[in-house]
């Protein structure tokens, strides 16, 4: 359940502080009734489908289900782990948070980006300076306009061997930290210390909070290689961070789509262009942090990398790294020796995303095609290949028709008989299992009422009245519903009854990082809409679980009938009589038919 909080610290922070306050610092709300609306800060919309309930510090959005309570909101506005909300919220309510509560490097943390803060400062005014000329003339070359330098910080570090320390030394820093920066590295006598950066661009690299982490130097001159950056600190771990995150942040959630490309200049001119949704992955191969940083932000992503080979392999892993972690990906390719910054410079931002919608492939797609590019000739082996190469990935999808799409796309490339492709995807084994592998085997008619279902009914009054938890509890279980998410936050409902009411702070954490904050929110909402549960409503829904578990058990008992037929020997048999025979008996004394 992640970290805990004594819950009278969250209950004196959610008392000083109003969620009403925190959320109209970015959303316009008008009242009506007793809850407040507004277009919702987390998706485009025309209509208000965004709703706060002052009185138990709650949101919810009607539109993209996102909803919680005061953390949970910070959290999904900023981009923060629960710890980082607690301390953020803490910190403005006057709360008195004990040391213990958080890393131990969070006084170190703060001195070192202190230092970068400072550094980076002193490198944007080095930009200015004569000795700079070359570098604003490098600038001026790539078109970046002074509204993006300035945005992103951009600077320059002079061809001299000891002016950043010697500046951020006498602004009183200590020399430790500024050497736990990166900035500066010992000589190789071991009795000075040199600049890390000379006559080079100098990136900033921000946090998803705002804090300087580290930096990215880019050198004037035509060597390789051409970009240095800050080595790897307790601060800045380059694989946790991408570059251009921070100011991307607000609009790659209003979008719910990010495109990812390679370098800091492909970053920059996109966001010059007004495409501001973009980030880079520091120039490196993305990784699994990388893409679980974006996972908060948005659902899609265009994967724009350089047309060139290696660029082309590298968004080949980047395609299934985004895959595997559940997100909606795409591939564009630009025309050949171009990446985004020259594009951009060539044709404009209209032309650039209408490139965009008139050429972006599904990863699926790239992934085909790139394998037939790898082959020589496509004789069977190689088409063979090429079906292997996705197949998995073509299984996974939950959409029948999207599954059918790509049947005929493979067809259609590879001139193979759709029956023939659709055989190699799934085996010889049957039905697609696997497709069922994170669903629920209830498989019931689950009722609709308006825009809720039963089993949000029986949820929502589990959550408030212990006695209906209990008869749940006892008759079916706790996981009788279609929904894992539904079966795990009646569990944890059942574990922490002697709490009262769904707005219990300590539910509220408990569901933290479980991904059930916002169903939580929804059923409180539906609670104070007068979501009553009958008796009879009650126990229907009880008797449909049953009903649907001894057929299930019967088609069980059929299978193994079937089977014995072959070869079942006498023991056997007798055991499956025996376990008929209860079945029967059992459906008789639960009125189950």
């Amino acid at each position: 359940m992640g970290t805990y909080y004594d819950e009278n610290v969250l209950s004196e922070i959610n008392h000083r502080i109003d969620i009403l306050d925190v959320v109209s610092e970015s959303v316009k709300l008008s009242r009506k009734g007793d809850r407040y609306w507004g277009l919702c800060p987390f998706h485009a919309e025309k209509t208000p489908s965004f709703s706060v309930t002052p009185g138990k510090n709650m949101f919810y959005c009607f539109g993209c289900h996102a909803g919680g309570n005061l953390f949970t909101y910070v959290m999904k506005r900023d981009g923060l782990e629960f710890p980082e909300a607690v301390q953020l919220l803490a910190s403005r309510a006057g709360v008195q948070l004990q040391s213990t509560q958080f890393n131990k490097g969070v006084d170190r943390f703060k001195r070192v980006v202190e230092v970068n803060k400072a550094a980076a400062a002193w490198f944007q005014g080095g930009l200015e300076e004569a000795s700079a000329a070359k570098a604003r003339q490098y600038l001026l070359k790539r078109r970046l306009d002074e509204e993006t330098v300035k945005r992103f910080q951009v600077g320059y570090a002079p061809n001299e061997w000891n002016r950043v320390s010697n500046y951020l030394l006498g602004k009183g820093f200590d020399q430790e930290w500024v050497k736990e920066s990166g900035l500066i590295k010992r000589n190789k006598s071991g009795d000075a210390y040199y600049d890390l950066f000379r006559d080079r661009i100098i990136f900033p690299i921000f946090d998803y909070q705002g804090n300087i982490v580290g930096f990215g130097g880019r050198i004037l001159e035509d060597q390789v290689p051409k970009y240095l950056n800050t080595p790897e600190t307790e601060v800045y771990v380059k694989r946790h961070h991408l570059y251009g995150l921070y100011q991307a942040r607000e609009a790659v959630r209003k979008e719910n789509q990010v495109i990812l490309v390679e370098g800091y200049m492909d970053c920059l001119k996109l966001h010059q262009h007004g495409v501001n949704y973009a980030v880079a992955s520091l120039g490196t191969a993305l990784t699994r942090e990388q893409t679980q940083l974006l996972r908060r932000y948005a659902e899609n992503v265009l994967v724009l990398y350089d047309g060139d080979e290696a660029g082309q392999r590298e968004t080949l892993r980047a395609v299934e790294l985004l895959a595997e972690q559940g997100f909606n990906v795409e591939v564009l390719t630009l025309p050949a020796g171009q990446d985004p910054d020259d594009f951009l410079d060539e044709h404009g931002k209209e032309e650039f995303l209408q490139y965009i919608q008139n050429n972006r492939v599904s990863y699926i797609e790239f992934k085909v095609k790139r394998s037939i590019a790898a082959e020589n000739s496509l004789n069977l082996q190689a088409k063979i290949r090429v079906i292997n190469a996705v197949k998995d990935d073509i299984k996974s999808l939950e959409s029948g028709i999207l599954r059918d799409n790509y049947t005929k796309m493979l067809s259609r490339l590879l001139k193979i008989e759709e029956n023939l492709i659709l055989k190699e995807i799934e085996g010889h084994t049957g039905p697609r299992k696997q497709y069922l592998k994170n669903k629920s085997p209830v498989n019931r008619d689950n009722i609709q009422y308006g825009n809720y279902s039963m089993e949000e009914k029986i949820l929502a009054n589990m959550l408030h009245n212990r006695d209906i938890a209990e008869i749940i509890a006892s008759n079916i279980g706790l996981e009788c519903f279609s929904s894992r998410h539904y079966n795990r936050l009646a569990a944890i409902c059942y574990e922490m009854y002697g709490f009262s009411g769904t707005h219990s702070l300590e539910l509220q954490q408990a569901v933290q990082g479980e991904g059930l904050e916002a169903l939580l929110a929804r059923l409180d909402i539906r609670w104070d809409e007068g979501f009553r549960l009958n008796d009879a409503e009650l126990w229907y829904f009880i008797r449909g679980v049953q009903r649907q578990r001894y057929r299930a058990r019967w088609r069980n008992l059929h299978q193994r009938l079937e089977h014995l037929r072959n070869d079942g020997g006498f023991h056997t048999v007798l055991r499956l009589i025996l376990d008929l025979d209860t079945f029967l008996h059992q459906t008789r004394e639960g009125g189950i038919q």
